[in-house]
């Protein structure tokens, strides 16, 4: 099973895109996105630089995909048809990314949270005409090939009762191995996410870490604190654990990572890593960007 990050936290953007090829080719989450403000500031020029890099992975796999998967309706985790902040030509690119394709996408009605929903509503409706076979991916299984792929029943986007409604887990099973992508699950703070993850036993667990930089205001210090717990019991089972997404918007990232790892045992490591490139952080250091540009 070859699995390869196109787009994440660590790769300089907020994203979870992810490529795996079995005796399918698989795009996971094909969305990108810079944070519009971070520290009072928008975003610096290399942010914009790996956010037209990311795009432009995105377009390349998409050419090679067979099969293409939504966790959810957040733009740094589907391309839509209409321009985003930072990113035009959206039609075109979305027209050329799912014509074709085979998709397996959360459900756009049922346990999803309004603007989700509406974005869910104008995506179905922008795929017509573009000869897709649509698939509802929540609770359900399906065999491709060789491939095993299955999704979870929608998981909070966060601790339990998120306003930012649902997610679906993946897990593709392969050749004797199964790996396991878990968007936005964030950490997971979830016990019932953690749950989800250990009854599935999967090789590889690539996942969103706890939003650690909302601390205090959006999140309380308890659920990263049962975050870290969970992860903690995670990387004791699980063989390879990446955990990327929320978590790396944070310098102290690091900190909890290895906080983690002394107390699991385990193997961990951030999505750059598969790819033996060195975590390179953007939003997280944007005050230091353009702090260093006034000297």
């Amino acid at each position: 099973m070859k699995v390869i990050p196109i787009a994440f936290e660590s790769m300089g953007v907020r994203s979870m895109a992810t490529y795996v090829e079995t005796d399918q080719k698989i795009l996971i989450d094909p969305g990108t996105s810079i944070a519009p403000k971070r520290f009072g500031y928008p975003p610096w020029k290399n942010e914009f630089d790996a956010l037209y890099e990311t795009r432009a992975r995105i377009g390349e796999y998409g050419k090679i995909a067979d099969i293409i998967t939504i966790s959810h309706y957040h733009h740094d985790h589907y391309t839509p048809f209409e321009p985003g902040k930072f990113l035009d030509s959206s039609l075109k690119f979305a027209e050329k990314l799912y014509r074709d394709k085979k998709l397996f996408i959360k459900h756009p009605t049922s346990q999803i949270n309004k603007s989700q929903q509406k974005r869910a509503k104008v995506f179905l409706k922008n795929l017509n005409g573009l000869n897709c076979q649509i698939n509802y991916a929540d609770s359900n299984s399906f065999e491709m090939g060789d491939t095993s792929i299955k999704f979870s029943n929608p998981l909070s986007h966060g601790g339990e009762g998120s306003r930012l409604g649902y997610v679906v887990a993946l897990t593709i099973q392969w050749d004797g191995k199964k790996l396991m992508h878990a968007s936005d699950i964030q950490g997971p703070i979830s016990n019932e996410a953690k749950l989800t993850i250990l009854d599935e036993k999967p090789d590889m667990l690539i996942l969103s870490g706890p939003p650690i930089y909302l601390q205090g205001f959006a999140i309380e210090r308890t659920e990263i604190e049962n975050a870290r717990r969970n992860l903690i019991e995670i990387s004791g089972k699980i063989p390879e654990v990446v955990v990327d997404h929320h978590l790396l918007r944070d310098l102290k990232c690091f900190d909890f990572i290895n906080s983690v790892k002394e107390e699991s045992r385990g193997k961990i490591m951030v999505a750059s890593q598969i790819i033996g490139k060195e975590p390179y952080l953007l939003e997280a250091r944007r005050k230091e960007f353009y702090r260093a540009s006034k000297y």
